[in-house]
């Protein structure tokens, strides 16, 4: 088994230099990931000078580890928004999530990015109540989907799906280097501050007028609470030798979601908040499932969920005019990344922000106190190592062998070194 993503396979990403001196631009994105690479390239479709620059390599970060599904399916959330939020939000939502699909298929006339049309299906293992009240959402919203009754694998029970037509998968590595090709990228080059217009990035300055932070979890800790608004959720994938299947499918009740590539089976699962034990490896159960069938490829990778499960695209904080944000996309990474490009080049243009989107929208909820309350809990525990983000003490993950911050989601070798922001600075364990 190699303990690597699948999609490393038959991609090797272009290589760009180190930021080596100061420069102007009038938007600076920050970060090299899927959602930075899209932003920076509907930017300059649109004529508008962009610069991005990543700290490490693009690509390598979440974006090489993800699944690459893309729908405007995500879990069975539409009647949740209903109930919060009303109808206009969910069709808001819905609308936003389609027109990103398309927007795949538009990049795929030109790129090759490894884009299938495919359908998405929901199921539910036990109760169909929950599948049946989305279907009745989704019907008020005028969009038509199937209720489906069996899986392409049998290992897997079902009580009843949802499918929704016309969706899509691609090759995540594929698609970053399709359209980073004629992108100014400056790779190894942090930004450790922003004051004002300016990015203060390996000793240089970078002058801006717009700044766009997609980095996955924002690094600027002072401004917008985004460490009592977001919280990390640790996911688990293997790849496996087996017959493909056409479609994407996402269990909502047993925790598993899978696709296919080439001559694999891709299967994510066993998500759990970071700081969180988990009692099995997700390769144990994976081969209680598949008896007999090789792992071939293993990797993992870290989502981001919002208190309403809705990502925050929009500005950064208040006070900040000029510095926007996209983070909060949970497993649906790639969609919400589209729309964020869409989005926030608007806004730069001078469109308002989405109001559903907005970052500064704050849900007094179960889940902003569960945060408050593990940072808390945390930061007065005595138990060393602590994280260089907040100060929490960070708690030992024996089967990844790593160590887990589990208020913000920070992981750590252990040599100290950073896996997972938001922390900054590699551990002290002296």
């Amino acid at each position: 088994m190699k303990e690597n993503s699948l999609w490393s396979l038959d991609v090797t990403l272009k290589s760009f230099s180190t930021l080596k001196n100061n420069l102007k631009t009038k938007v600076l994105v920050i970060g090299g990931g899927i959602t930075g690479i899209l932003c920076a390239y509907e930017l300059q479709k649109r004529h508008i000078e962009v610069v991005l620059v990543e700290q490490d390599t693009i690509g390598k970060g979440i974006s090489k580890n993800t699944t690459a599904f893309i729908t405007a399916q995500h879990e069975l959330l539409y009647q949740d928004i209903v109930k919060h939020k009303g109808l206009e939000a969910a069709r808001t939502y819905l609308k936003l999530n389609l027109n990103a699909v398309h927007d795949y298929e538009i990049l795929n006339e030109r790129y090759d990015i490894g884009f299938q049309k495919c359908s998405s299906v929901m199921f539910a293992s036990k109760s169909k109540d929950i599948v049946l009240r989305e279907k009745k959402i989704l019907d008020c919203l005028g969009y038509d989907t199937d209720l489906i009754h069996e899986l392409p694998l049998e290992h897997l029970k079902i009580a009843l799906g949802i499918r929704f037509n016309n969706q899509g998968k691609l090759h995540p590595l594929k698609l970053i280097n399709a359209l980073s090709q004629d992108l100014t990228i400056y790779e190894h080059t942090r930004v450790d501050n922003i004051k004002g217009n300016k990015a203060y990035a390996n000793g240089h300055i970078i002058e801006f007028e717009k700044v766009i932070v997609a980095t996955h979890y924002p690094f600027i800790n002072k401004r917008g609470l985004y460490f009592l608004k977001l919280f990390q959720k640790r996911s688990y994938v293997i790849a496996l030798s087996h017959q493909a299947i056409a479609d994407t499918y996402c269990s909502i009740d047993s925790d598993l979601y899978f696709r296919s590539y080439k001559n694999y089976l891709i299967i994510g699962g066993n998500d759990r908040k970071v700081g969180k034990e988990c009692p099995y490896t997700f390769f144990d159960r994976i081969q209680t499932l598949f008896k007999n069938k090789q792992i071939e490829y293993a990797w993992s990778n870290q989502d981001i969920i919002t208190l309403d499960q809705i990502p925050y695209i929009g500005r950064y904080s208040r006070f900040q005019k000029n510095i926007f944000v996209a983070t909060g996309f949970g497993l649906w990474g790639f969609t919400w990344a589209m729309v964020s490009s869409k989005v926030l080049a608007d806004m730069i243009e001078g469109k308002k922000e989405i109001p559903l989107l907005s970052p500064q929208r704050f849900w007094f909820n179960k889940q902003l106190f569960v945060n408050v309350k593990t940072t808390l809990k945390n930061m007065l525990t005595l138990r060393q190592p602590r994280c260089t983000h907040l100060g929490v003490a960070l708690k030992y993950n024996i089967i990844d062998q790593v160590y887990e911050c589990p208020a913000h989601g920070s992981r750590f070798n252990k040599n100290g070194q950073i896996l997972n922001g938001p922390a900054k600075k590699q551990l002290n364990k002296s």
